[in-house]
């Protein structure tokens, strides 16, 4: 190929197969099956309600948070109940001039988030945490948990500690991922 030409080619998104992909440092495959629990640390806060939920609702939206196969944890310091973050949540999820169908989505959408109080630096709070996640976790097949962090950078290491401590459960993935 000569000088400034371009070479285009057809590969699969980042690279993996659509059924399966490699953790890294670890050479074995293995299917994306299972349940995928997301929690979300900071859920109460300015960035999770603005960023970090309605992203998510996008990835339901568009079919790749499947009604039977995700569950959604909200985590904060915050006293409330799941219904009091869900109505905190709806008027960033949908806009005032929605179609029916978005504002009934959103409705189910809503369904999949469960919320747990806690604090970021004690292990209550993170024992209670994965009581409520393993109650969703399918027993035949491991799990798949994400933490997002929508928290300020200065309580990473304290929350990644508790969550390795006590969050790990039996799940097969796991990743934390700082969203601030």
């Amino acid at each position: 190929m000569g000088s400034g030409e371009w070479k285009v080619e057809k590969r699969s998104r980042y690279g993996l197969s659509s059924d399966s992909f490699v953790i890294r440092g670890d050479s074995e495959s293995f299917s994306e099956a299972g349940p995928l629990v997301i929690i979300v640390l900071g859920a109460s806060g300015d960035l999770a309600k603005k960023k970090t939920f309605p992203a998510l609702f996008n990835l339901y939206w568009e079919g790749f948070l499947p009604l039977n196969e995700a569950h959604i944890f909200g985590y904060a310091r915050s006293k409330m109940t799941d219904d009091d973050l869900r109505e905190r949540l709806r008027g960033f999820l949908i806009g005032k001039d929605a179609a029916p169908e978005q504002s009934e989505s959103v409705s189910k959408f809503l369904q999949l988030i469960k919320y747990v109080s806690g604090s970021y630096d004690t292990e209550e709070g993170y024992r209670l945490l994965d009581e409520e996640i393993t109650k969703y976790e399918s027993g035949e097949q491991p799990s798949r948990r994400l933490f997002y962090l929508a928290l300020p950078p200065s309580v990473y290491p304290t929350v990644s500690k508790k969550i390795k401590q006590f969050c790990m459960g039996k799940c097969m993935y796991r990743s934390i991922a700082p969203l601030a």
